[in-house]
């Protein structure tokens, strides 16, 4: 018999359009700032308890809500921004669809006070599960106050996929900072625990970065400027000496929206492709004026992804704003250490310029010796064959010969595996090593949050670091195979690649893992016979040779027998 077809009821058809618009405590903080900015706040206060997941209160000094409108703004399809469907063509504001207040009421416990300009008695409002519960006029100074309580409470299917407070905490500074950026004629102040952002709004972009991630780095921004057929590229772009491990560094804002997209990221990452070292990102701030016309933004139901009429164009324009920014800066320390050469391959830059055996990354980064790894898996120790080094490929894979077949190592995993057990070992009487004199380094406030939850797992490891004060930690003393980089990269290197560490559920393993990614012999590095032969030693005597701590294999085979047909021998 055939299924039949009905209408969902009202509640559940609300709570999956909710699911479409908020996914995240994040995604509410976002829709509400682009309100207020909307609304033509000055102004704007983020304040968050548990990472958001117990409560976000923001706060505006914009143009407020009618008493009257109050009801109608939560309801579905209600909004100021636009009328007829020839307006979705030239849309000038951050919010239009008139979806996101009714999706938070309908995930959320909600309150809402809010004072139009020039009144000082405003309304409040308390709605649950979508529904109104009561209304009330209060004394109020101008503008909009919304508190967002326990949200996907009632939504359980929801909720299970949220992070900790803490990784939904840093979410949420994050997307704060962007917005910092992107606006600095509005004074943000951000508190999430102890970690605060407060920028003063004086309309200065430098001023706003520093605000955001510390003065130093603000001075050496690189001013961005180029203007043509309607379209300005603006912003910042940072010297290549600045860069990071991943591509959380790139802010891109399209007509004072912050969008993802893939093809001028792309672009961001070629301007600087023989600048940086493989693996590196920059630290750039993009803003991006277009004519209304030339961009939909009707795309994506959390508006983060737009279309450009002539995406080719701008993406080469965004290339050339940043080419000619990086023209100013003076050359990157990088290229002082390596081949004059920067058309070479980065595969073998390192190898152009590779150090001796006695200043190798193996004798700066040994093994120690220790009990077994407690583990209630199977120890996959007897499954990893007798190898026999026979060289290296391409100065990342070493190749080697097993008792049936090629074996190919990927050497900057192996050794990831070799130094997370190895970490793992020294915890039980963990060592450090006291700097000659403490070290201040300046740090993202998403970084910052990352030192205050995992501050006594580096203790374990043999840090001594703590938050200094505004945007600063204070080094003392680092483990002493952390490699040969300056005290400031190496933080900054551990920092970023902890961010980005999403695949380890354990907060203690997460940052294990990053160390010993941070401390692993990289792709590029070219290796002697030696040092190939001991990296497959130690990786023998590990408890699972054949995967990375975050599940990368370490090697791959290729049996003599498909080697044998390949040339007709069988």
């Amino acid at each position: 018999m055939s299924p039949e077809i009905h209408l969902l009821d009202r509640d559940v058809a609300a709570r999956i359009a909710a699911g479409e618009v908020i996914e995240r405590p994040a995604s509410v903080v976002r829709e509400v700032i682009d309100n207020s900015i909307d609304a033509g706040a000055s102004r704007i206060s983020i304040i968050l308890e548990a990472g958001g997941l117990s409560e976000i209160r923001i706060t505006d000094n914009g143009s407020g809500i009618k008493s009257d409108q109050i009801e109608l703004a939560f309801h579905r399809h209600a909004t100021s921004k636009i009328a007829t469907s020839n307006d979705l063509r030239t849309i000038q504001t951050l919010g239009f669809r008139g979806e996101a207040l009714p999706a938070i009421a309908a995930a959320a416990e909600v309150e809402i006070i809010s004072c139009t300009t020039g009144q000082s008695v405003g309304v409040s409002a308390h709605f649950a599960g979508g529904e109104l519960l009561d209304t009330a006029k209060v004394p109020t100074a101008e503008g909009t106050t919304l508190v967002v309580r326990n949200l996907f409470e009632h939504l359980p299917a929801r909720k299970k996929f949220l992070g900790s407070a803490s990784a939904e905490g840093r979410q949420i500074t994050s997307l704060v900072s962007h917005y910092a950026l992107a606006y600095p004629g509005i004074a943000f102040s951000f508190k999430n625990g102890r970690r605060e952002i407060h920028t003063s709004g004086d309309g200065a972009l430098r001023h706003a970065f520093s605000s955001v991630y510390g003065a130093d780095d603000g001075e050496n921004m690189l001013q961005i400027s180029l203007q043509e057929g309607g379209v300005d590229v603006a912003g910042l772009a940072g010297p290549s000496s600045m860069n990071r491990a991943n591509r959380s560094g790139i802010s891109i804002f399209i007509n004072g929206r912050w969008v993802q997209s893939p093809r001028l990221r792309f672009a961001v990452a070629e301007a600087y492709q023989s600048q940086l070292p493989r693996g590196r990102f920059p630290v750039v701030m993009l803003k991006l004026s277009i004519p209304s016309e030339e961009v939909d933004v009707n795309v994506h139901p959390a508006k983060a992804e737009v279309r450009l009429r002539d995406e080719r164009e701008i993406t080469s324009m965004v290339f050339r704003a940043l080419q000619n920014a990086l023209d100013s800066a003076p050359p990157s320390p990088f290229f002082l250490d390596r081949s004059k050469d920067m058309n070479v391959n980065p595969l073998l830059r390192e190898r152009l310029t590779a150090e001796d055996g006695k200043n190798s990354v193996f004798s700066q980064l040994e093994t120690k010796e220790g009990l077994p790894v407690q583990s209630n898996r199977i120890s996959q120790r007897e499954l990893l064959p007798w190898l026999r080094v026979i060289g290296q490929l391409a100065t990342t894979y070493i190749l080697t010969e097993g008792p049936d077949a090629l074996y190919l190592l990927d050497q900057h995993a192996a050794h990831e595996r070799v130094r997370y057990e190895s970490l793992l070992k020294s915890t039980k009487s963990p060592s450090s090593q006291a700097l000659f004199e403490p070290v201040v380094v300046n740090l993202p406030a998403e970084h910052l949050e990352i030192l205050d939850e995992h501050k006594d797992n580096f203790k374990l490891l043999g840090f001594d670091i703590e938050s200094f004060g505004g945007n600063a930690c204070i080094v003392r003393a680092l483990p002493p195979e952390t490699g040969r980089l300056d005290t400031v990269t190496i933080i900054h290197n551990l920092f970023e690649k902890l961010s980005g560490e999403q695949r380890l559920s354990d907060p203690f393993d997460r940052v294990v893992a990053s160390v010993a990614c941070h401390s692993s012999v990289r792709a590029g590095k070219k290796l002697s016979m030696s040092e190939m032969e001991r990296l497959i030693e130690d990786l023998h005597k590990t408890d699972f040779p054949r995967t990375c701590p975050h599940g990368r294999p370490t090697l791959m085979q290729i049996e003599i027998e498909k080697i044998e047909r390949q040339f007709l021998r069988r």
